[in-house]
Order: structure tokens, then sequence, then C-alpha cells
């Protein structure tokens, strides 16, 4: 449902008092209301066990269920001015906040002793107020975030749209405007785009465009700003440039676009921090400081993506393929490894410094997606492929691992949460310093994956008037990693002879099996309910190559250990209107 207002010369406003004809404009606006709570079990993929030792958290039992509930109310308001203007926004208020999260502050207790008393957020009895709209630009979250603001001028040569505004393509492989009900991210892009149309007599249309991107400004406003302090260089600016075409027909679709991307920057420039050792006393015991890293350099790359989908029946198939070349900076600076003292004095530090990447690396990366689906009267079908290239070597001066948009997601768990733990790197002492981080990250990269899901609908309305579109549904999914997640040699990263080198003994994730079910209750509320178990596979057991060796010399030290299933529940409100 959609509301409408109409606002003309009389309006309480006065906005159109100067027109001497009144003029209607319309003011609509659609969105939803999202509840959602969620459980999740075991992420690090970890079983209590003694013998394993992580260092600062005892043993490799780090954590058990994490559970939490959210909420966001968005609004996709449009103004139209009339045939040829209109805005158009979105705006997100409470935007996934964890319930009791809100930057919460306890209300002031007067004490005649001490003053105002300002108890723990925790004393929520004592009454609590939100905390200010975040920054939508630099920090996120907050109560208000005006995500999106564009304007379309329509024109006898086409259509421009101006302003922030969504950017998606095909599948949602590489650029996906996140608008879906179950979306978090979804891809943004001050720009300035032009759209036209062609009709052929057939009746298939070829809609073609341009999108200018001003994807990173690194100068300032020096009306709001002034003059003082070091002003940036217009040369880092990063900008990007995109040609695109679709042939539409009633049956299927087809494209593609190119990307140009570009940024010139000041070679050799700090782009980060990383831990320097240095003798600050010149007593020859080096201390940890952190001090600029990271070689920053030009980026040029270009992107060629190919779609098409099409539909026969009750079958639609769809198909992305993508490919990213040319030279990127990635201003990566690594750690060096902080030694004590007293560690010092037995030990020669292998990293005295941190490692920094090149300015400038080369990237190949050839991605794609398959999606083929069957609609029935009493069911639906959905099979999903695809691969996603990765990097077995940490160093290495190619980029070929890129991920697919966070937004694109494939199950409830793989891929979509943080899952597994590295091994802890440990020093002499036992101190951690390296390590505890997921094996897979929360976007699907360094994959080839396979899932096939059925819902079957139930018709309820009898039994329940007020509901319809039930369904109950299985999903199973697995994936294979073209390359291995952890691959460490600390002899080629350190120099130093007769370090061990860890690696994952298998490439398969494992299996995951998700159970659904989804109804929509008076016209406008849906309830989805999710339960998922994944099974890790080898992937997720970190070995090394060469067990009698794994603590050469006492300078590195790493424990390792078979994973443990995964499990999620989750339950979203949905309030379309």
């Amino acid at each position: 449902m959609k509301f409408t207002l109409l606002l003309g010369a009389g309006c309480a406003l006065g906005l159109l008092v100067a027109t001497p004809t009144a003029q209607a404009f319309e003011f609509t606006t659609h969105g939803y209301y999202r509840m959602r709570f969620e459980a999740l079990q075991d992420l690090d993929t970890q079983k209590p066990n003694d013998a394993i030792n992580q260092g600062d958290t005892g043993d490799n039992d780090r954590f058990g269920t994490i559970a939490f509930g959210q909420q966001r109310f968005r609004l996709d308001p449009i103004l139209k001015l009339n045939d040829n203007i209109s805005f158009q926004g979105q705006l997100d208020i409470l935007d996934n906040l964890l319930f009791g999260q809100s930057e919460i502050q306890s209300v002031g207790i007067l004490n005649p002793v001490v003053g105002t008393v300002q108890p723990a957020g925790a004393n929520g009895a004592f009454g609590v107020t939100g905390g200010n709209a975040g920054d939508p630009l630099v920090g996120g979250g907050g109560n208000i975030v005006v995500k999106r603001l564009w304007t379309d001028v329509f024109t006898p040569i086409g259509k421009f749209r101006l302003g922030r505004q969504p950017i998606h393509w095909g599948l949602g492989i590489v650029q996906n405007s996140g608008n879906e009900q179950n979306d978090d991210f979804g891809d943004t892009a001050d720009a300035v785009t032009y759209l036209t149309a062609y009709q052929f007599k057939n009746g298939g249309t070829l809609n073609s465009g341009l999108t200018y991107t001003f994807s990173f400004e690194n100068t300032v406003d020096p009306t709001t700003d002034g003059l003082e302090g070091e002003i940036g260089n217009n040369n880092a600016d990063t900008h990007q440039a995109i040609l695109f075409g679709v042939y539409q027909s009633d049956t299927y679709e087809i494209g593609s676009f190119g990307g140009l991307r570009w940024r010139r920057a000041e070679d050799f420039a700090a782009t980060t921090t990383a831990i320097y050792l240095q003798d600050t006393d010149g007593d020859n015991v080096t201390e940890a400081v952190s001090a600029p890293a990271g070689l920053d350099g030009d980026t040029a790359l270009f992107v060629i993506d190919l779609y098409g989908k099409g539909s026969w029946g009750p079958y639609t198939l769809g198909l992305e393929a993508v490919y990213i070349g040319g030279t990127v900076t990635t201003g990566i600076a690594i750690d060096a490894i902080p030694f004590t003292e007293e560690e010092q004095a037995t030990y020669t530090n292998p990293i005295s410094s941190p490692i920094e990447m090149q300015p400038e690396s080369d990237i190949s990366v050839f991605m794609a997606a398959l999606e083929f689906e069957g609609n029935y009267d009493f069911g639906e079908f959905k099979l999903q492929a695809g691969y996603a290239p990765g990097d077995a070597d940490p160093l290495s001066t190619k980029i070929t691992q890129f991920g697919f948009r966070k937004d694109y997601d494939i199950a409830m768990l793989l891929f979509q949460e943080p899952l597994g733990t590295s091994p802890p790197v440990q020093v002499a002492d036992g101190r951690t310093v390296l390590g505890h981080n997921p094996v897979s990250g929360t976007s699907l990269n360094n994959a080839a994956y396979a899932a096939l899901g059925y819902k079957h609908h139930f018709d309820i309305s009898s039994t329940i008037p007020q509901a319809k579109d039930f369904k109950v549904g299985l999903k199973g999914i697995t994936a294979w990693a073209p390359a291995n997640n952890l691959d460490i040699d600390f002899t080629e990263i350190t120099g130093v002879d007769d370090l061990p080198h860890y690696l994952n003994t298998s490439r398969w994730y494992g299996f995951e099996v998700d159970a659904s079910a989804e109804a929509t209750f008076f016209d406008h509320l849906n309830w989805l309910v999710q339960f998922g178990l994944f099974l890790p596979g080898g992937l997720y057991d970190v070995k090394t190559d060469d067990i009698d060796n794994f603590n050469t010399g006492g300078i590195v030290g790493i424990d390792f250990d078979a994973a443990d299933p995964v499990f999620a529940a989750k339950t979203a409100l949905f309030f379309e209107f």
C-alpha cells in the first residue's frame, strides 16, 4: 500500500503562494518496519579442549551463544514536482541497531553530596534516553540515516539521475542495491547517470546509459573548513565511469557494462598505521611503536560484466559473469611481532618492522553466478551455483581474490556469518600476538558453491482466514575453496630458517542445511522463521605440514584443533506499507 498527499495553492505551508496558477505536486512513500531476532551458536567452530592453549582466552572454547534483536524502519519517499522532475530518497530509522545498544545513556540522579550521579547504561530501571543520530557519511548507525537522495529529470533526449543513488546490476554479485527485505547493506554512489531507451518494432527495448560516480573526494570545502592544515590533493580522488546497455523482450533480457575506476596518488605516502619495533632509549631493547605505514599508489582498473536472464513457462534462468583487471593500490601493512624485553634477551625478533606491500598491485579476477528457478502452483525450487577465486599466498603481488557483494547471500551461515577461528600465533611466554580471526568471512569469496532449495506452498486460509502465502522450505548448500584459506609460511615471511608452514589440509568448507517457514498475515505482515545447521569441512581444521617442527626455536607456536558444528535460528517480522 502507498499513501499519496496532494498539496495545492491553498497549502498551509504557503509553498505555492507566489504562483499565479495553482499547480499540485505529489508526495508518495512506501517502505517497511523490520524486527529481527537471531541466535548463533559456536561461530568459531571450536569445542572445549583444555589441551589447546588460546593464550589470553585459556582453552579454545572462546564463546558459545550470541543472541540479539534489532530493528529498522525504512522510508522510500518520492516527491513529484511535475511530469519532468521528481525527487527520491531512502531514510533508515534505528537502522539495524541492536536492542539495548542504541547509544543508551542513563538518566542522571541528583545526589546532594557528590552532585549528579550517572549510573551505568545497564541500570535501565532508572530511565534511559537514546543517543544522538549517527553520521551517515562517517560513522553510520544512529537514530536517523539519510541513506540516499537523488533527483530524476526527464528530458526529450533521455532521463538524468543526479545525486546519491542506489547502484545495482544483473544478479547483484558486484553491484547490489540491497533493497530486498532481508538485505542489510546496499551499494550507493554519488553519481550522475544518463539513461535512454530505444523501442524496436518487434516490441523489444534497448536501454542504455552512462554513470559517472564520485567514489572518493580527497579535498575539502574551503568555505566551511578554511585553509588551515593540510589540504587534500584532487589527484587522489577516486572516480568511476560505467557504460551499460540491456536489451529486453517479453521473455528474456541480455546486457553488459564496462567500467573504469581510477585514482592518482602521491607515491609512497603512508595509508595506514602499523607497529614498528624501535630502540627508543638506545639500550638495544626495542619497543612496539605505532607509526605511519602502507605505501600508497595509483589505481587504474576495469570491469567487464555480462548478464542474461530468460524465462519460459514456469522456469527462469539467470547468469552473470564478471572480470576485473588492471592495477590497484592496496596500502597494506602487516604489524611486526612485538617481544618483551625478557624475550629479546634470548630470541632475535624475526620481524623488526612492518611488512609493506608494494604501492600498486596487478588485479585479475573472474567471478560468475547462476540461478535456475521453477515456480509452480504447489511450490518453487531454486538452484544456485557460482565461483569466486581465492589467493593462497597472503604476500602475493597479484590480487586474484575478490568477493561477491554482501547482500548476495546463499545461506544463513556460510559466507553470511564469520566462521572458524584461525589458530593463535604465540611467542615464548604464551602470549597471543596474532590469530583468533575467522577462517571465512561475511562475503562470498574463494569459493565454488552449489545450493538447492525447495519451498512448498500451503493454503491455510480456511483455518486462519487472515493468513496467506504460507511456505515451508528446505535448502542445502556446499562449497569448496579454489585456494587455501590459511597458508602461512613463517620462513618466507621472516627470512628465519626452519620456521613452520601452516595451511588447511582440506579445501572443503562443509555442508549446510537451512529450514524455513514464512507466511503473510493481514495483507501487510510477513513472518519468517529460519533454522540453520552447518557441518564444517576440513577447511576449518587448521594443520601444519611439519608436525615435528611446529614450534622451532620457541619463536612462534600455533595450536590447532578440529571444528565443531554451528547452529543458527532467526525470526523476523516485516510490516510493509
